[in-house]
């Protein structure tokens, strides 16, 4: 393969968006982290409303939740996001009301169109509907929609929508069985 055919990466993000990572990346550690004891669930969410975010009334982020840019989140009433769970959100994230994201899930709403030479950044939203379930160390890939009550077993990886109200596993995910509740 040819040399020539690779340029450069290009950060096209801009100016005000590195400014804002910077300075949410120095709230993060200082005013966000820090406080991880369930008291500060509130003061959590007012850090993160500070920074942009839309969080829902009874809603909680854990303190050790990594998340890019707190202004493209937005989180529905009494949805968690449980420990060490990643919000690479370059483009938009929505959760739902009563959404449960499990430790250590990764959702991830950008990437990059490698099949141009200049490897740009390419960002679809999440969306997570209502009382859905991404279970832990889930992998939930850009433009996804997940749809509302359906569940994403542990370890999945989400390259496509979810119907409501089904439950899929595995990498790449599959159809596993509807959820019925009793």
């Amino acid at each position: 393969m040819e040399q020539d055919v690779f340029v450069k990466y290009q950060n096209r993000l801009s100016n005000r968006n590195k400014m804002g990572r910077f300075l949410w990346g120095i709230g993060y550690l200082l005013i966000f982290r820090p406080f991880s004891a369930p008291i500060f669930h509130h003061w959590r969410t007012l850090v993160l409303c500070l920074f942009g975010a839309k969080i829902g009334d009874g809603s909680k982020i854990h303190a050790s939740v990594k998340i890019w840019a707190p202004w493209n989140l937005e989180v529905g009433e009494r949805t968690a996001v449980g420990p060490g769970a990643e919000c690479y959100n370059p483009g938009k994230i929505v959760l739902g009301n009563k959404v449960t994201v499990s430790q250590g899930a990764y959702l991830c709403a950008a990437s990059h169109d490698y099949t141009k030479k200049e490897n740009p950044l390419v960002t679809k939203p999440i969306v997570v509907g209502d009382f859905a379930w991404v279970a832990a160390d889930a992998f939930v890939a850009l433009g996804v929609n997940i749809g509302e009550g359906a569940v994403v077993g542990a370890r999945s990886c989400v390259f496509k929508d979810v119907e409501p109200w089904t439950v899929v596993g595995g990498n790449p995910a599959r159809f596993i069985k509807k959820r019925i509740l009793e």
